[in-house]
């Protein structure tokens, strides 16, 4: 029986720091990452395969991460996409931004406690458990 690749996880995010802690909790488990820096690198993303789940930065410096949001939200096999965004969580008027935007928000430090969980589960559903 041949099991199943996991879809890929989709990420936008450009600090250096959560990326690794990302990457590890992903290369852990199994399943392959796309990180997406910019609106443009989100397309050719979104152009490769239909991701698991989207994660992202609310906080990324320099970007409009309700704009790539939008984005995300108006490609036809990415609509429904889950997205868990992160912020610190004293940046209420982010959060709440998010959330109307249907985007799951985790404070950081959530973020990073329930990330090697996430990619197991990720990783679990592929192969059918």
């Amino acid at each position: 029986m041949t099991e199943r690749q996991p879809q890929p996880v989709l990420v936008i995010i450009s600090d250096l720091i959560f990326r690794s802690k990302i990457d590890d909790a992903a290369r852990r488990a199994g399943v392959p990452l796309r990180v997406a820096k910019s609106p443009e690198q989100l397309e050719r993303h979104l152009g490769n395969a239909t991701p698991a789940v989207v994660l992202m930065d609310l906080e990324m410096e320099g970007a409009d991460t309700s704009a790539m949001l939008a984005r995300l939200r108006a490609h036809p096999e990415a609509a429904t996409v889950p997205v868990i965004g992160f912020a610190g969580h004293t940046n209420v008027a982010v959060i709440h931004a998010a959330r109307a935007d249907g985007v799951q928000v985790m404070a950081r430090s959530a973020f990073v406690a329930q990330l090697p969980a996430m990619m197991d589960r990720i990783a679990a559903h592929a192969g059918g458990s």
